[in-house]
């Protein structure tokens, strides 16, 4: 019994992940902070973005791979979403604005880069 509970002791700092900058509830307008309870089910409200997905509207996307961005404080993300029926691949770039973590710009693969608030 001793040594199960120093193996299970020993596991748990692998099994236990710091949360990183960019996960949290992320939104484009800080009024729809309002509905950060009901992320998913009405519009508007902002998003999540856990370690392993991010949750908008009507669609999830698994976050298949996250990969930090040397030199920059910015991640890149592959995602496998689904939206209603469809299911399809997609790339965003997370980027830091600075120490505070209060804001990210996150670019969606065309257009500009939005800036997205953390609520609170």
């Amino acid at each position: 019994m001793r040594w199960v509970l120093i193996v299970l002791a020993l596991m748990v700092p692998f099994a236990v992940q710091a949360q990183q900058w960019w996960q949290g509830n992320w939104t484009f307008d800080p009024e729809w902070c309002a509905q950060v309870d009901k992320i998913g089910s009405v519009t508007p409200a902002p998003i999540a973005i856990t370690q392993d997905e991010i949750i908008g509207y009507e669609n999830t996307c698994s976050i298949t791979r996250a990969k930090p961005m040397e030199g920059i404080a910015a991640v890149h993300l592959h995602l496998s979403c689904q939206s209603e029926s469809d299911t399809f691949e997609e790339e965003r770039l997370l980027m830091r604005t600075d120490e505070s973590g209060l804001a990210i710009w996150i670019w969606f693969g065309s257009s500009d880069p939005m800036l997205f608030q953390r609520c609170e």
